[in-house]
């Protein structure tokens, strides 16, 4: 049973996206599904195709997504291991922001579960009108999302909401509810574009919300998949772990929630 998604933002350095990929799609994402408390795991890129404008400040590169039974077993885990041989972190990661939190699911739908994901995701971010939280969930969850649901290409919807249970750092992100819409088409994010309801809602802050998409980067990862590796994917990351060397942080536990 899943009990929250983790949700994950970075970016790397000036000219090192490559070491970044590297790092996180053959060491990381393995390192962290060894750990107690996570299901599977998936990487995505920021699409060059976007439903909405996107702010210069918002430059973040990478998404990813975290299925998780247990978050704060998950988190201590993190707080335990974190710059240890057991999860080294490259040098390559912008650590100067770190956006990394559970959110825990409202609702929930899926349009055939006998279709496997294979595409990517549009992301909301978004807070309620002060005052709005029961309704904007209420409508949400009856209305908005089910109609979001049914655009075309979109595999399945959610709609989670932070809570500071098991939160891996201690601080509050900035939204407190996501939508995350996994498609099966690359032209899903224009059903956004073209069906704007959650911008136009009043029980919606209409000026902090941000909708993005993201392509595929990576196949979904499960537990048994690190913990029973097949010979390609233990060579690639026991290659990956060579290209890293001893190029890793040795300093920035302090911003996990432990620390």
């Amino acid at each position: 049973m899943i009990e929250a998604v983790l949700v994950v933002l970075t970016k790397a350095h000036p000219g090192r996206e490559a070491e970044l990929d590297d790092w996180y799609s053959n060491i990381h994402i393995r390192d962290a599904l060894r750990f107690r408390g996570s299901v599977t795991a998936q990487r995505f890129s920021r699409s060059p195709h976007q439903p909405m404008d996107i702010p210069p400040e918002y430059d973040w590169q990478y998404f990813a997504l975290y299925d998780v039974f247990d978050p704060e077993r998950f988190s201590r885990e993190h707080w335990e291991n974190a710059l240890t041989s057991r999860m080294m972190v490259t040098t390559a990661i912008d650590d100067s922001v770190l956006e990394d939190y559970h959110y825990y699911p409202l609702a929930f739908r899926n349009n055939d579960p006998e279709i496997e994901h294979s595409g990517g995701v549009v992301f909301e971010q978004f807070n309620a009108a002060p005052g709005k939280d029961a309704e904007l969930r209420e409508w949400y969850a009856d209305s908005y999302l089910p109609a979001a649901v049914r655009r075309p290409g979109v595999h399945s919807a959610a709609l989670l909401a932070f809570r500071s249970h098991g939160q891996m750092i201690p601080t509050t992100p900035r939204y407190r509810y996501v939508g995350i819409y996994k498609v099966n088409s690359s032209d899903s994010w224009k059903g956004w574009k073209d069906a704007p309801e959650i911008a136009q809602s009043d029980l919606v802050e209409r000026d902090d919300l941000q909708v993005t998409h993201w392509d595929k980067l990576t196949r979904k990862l499960t537990k048994d998949d690190v913990q029973h590796p097949t010979a390609q994917g233990l060579a690639a990351e026991e290659q990956a772990r060579a290209r890293m060397g001893d190029d890793v942080l040795t300093g920035g536990a302090e911003k996990l929630g432990s620390a």
